[in-house]
């Protein structure tokens, strides 16, 4: 009899343990399967996640390249300045690479001379094209131009380093540039690289208020303020491996 006892309790507990077994195997399958519809959304929103990046890139740069149209369409409207931008960004990208900036620095510098007046939008044409010396009143205006080009492309959360180049280009090495007073390295490398391309080109084109100097009077000009108002290694690099060299890639390339 008490064996009988026994064998039916070893049964039951034999059900109740089988049954317990197939609860947790439901459940566990059930967590499974839930984990499997985590990873897929998290795989999915993944993929959601990348495709939102391309697109908000491409879109800013449809709005770099619409600034890039918007600077030419600028330049264009005087003889005096025209290609100006496309020359200096040219001269800067070849300079940034030849003081051994990355191939990505050296575009971001390049793009940045494409822009590097673009804030000239909001000084009047009557200054711009001033043939005569400008007035305090009417340098303090100028004056503002990298300001203006800086907060415009400000909105570009890539092109941040640019942004900086663009306010920054009129800054000088003894710290008497504008907006900012910098100096020295305190100004960034892509600024004191464009200020160097702008110079040059400014200085052997034809201006409303002088002719454009040659090759070798702009050399002599600038030699005069390395290290005064111009990035003096960058000068010397400048000359001796970027004008005299093979002209490189464009700086749209």
């Amino acid at each position: 009899m008490a064996a009988d006892v026994a064998l039916s309790q070893a049964l039951a507990y034999a059900r109740d343990l089988r049954n317990l077994y197939e609860v947790t195997r439901a459940r566990e399958q059930e967590v499974e399967r839930a984990r499997d519809k985590l990873r897929a959304a998290y795989q999915q929103s993944l993929t959601y996640a990348v495709d939102l990046k391309k697109t908000h890139r491409k879109l800013q740069s449809s709005i770099l390249q619409s600034l890039l149209g918007l600077a030419n369409a600028l330049e264009a409207k005087d003889e005096y300045t025209r290609g100006h931008s496309e020359r200096v960004a040219t001269l800067a990208r070849r300079l940034a690479l030849a003081a051994g900036l990355g191939a990505r620095e050296s575009v971001t510098i390049a793009h940045s001379g494409l822009l590097h007046d673009l804030g000239k939008i909001a000084v009047p044409e009557r200054i711009l094209r001033k043939a005569g010396p400008l007035t305090d009143e009417e340098w303090q205006v100028m004056r503002r131009h990298p300001i203006t080009g800086a907060q415009i492309v400000a909105p570009l959360e890539f092109f941040a380093d640019g942004a900086l180049i663009v306010r920054h280009h009129h800054e000088r090495q003894d710290g008497s540039g504008y907006p900012d007073g910098l100096a020295g390295e305190t100004i960034p490398m892509g600024s004191r690289i464009v200020a160097i391309a702008d110079v040059y080109d400014a200085l052997t084109s034809d201006r409303p208020y002088r002719r454009a100097l040659d090759h070798r009077a702009a050399h002599e000009r600038m030699a005069a303020e390395a290290d005064h108002t111009l990035d003096g290694r960058l000068l010397t690099i400048f000359f001796d491996r970027v004008i005299d060299a093979a002209p490189g890639p464009s700086a749209r390339d």
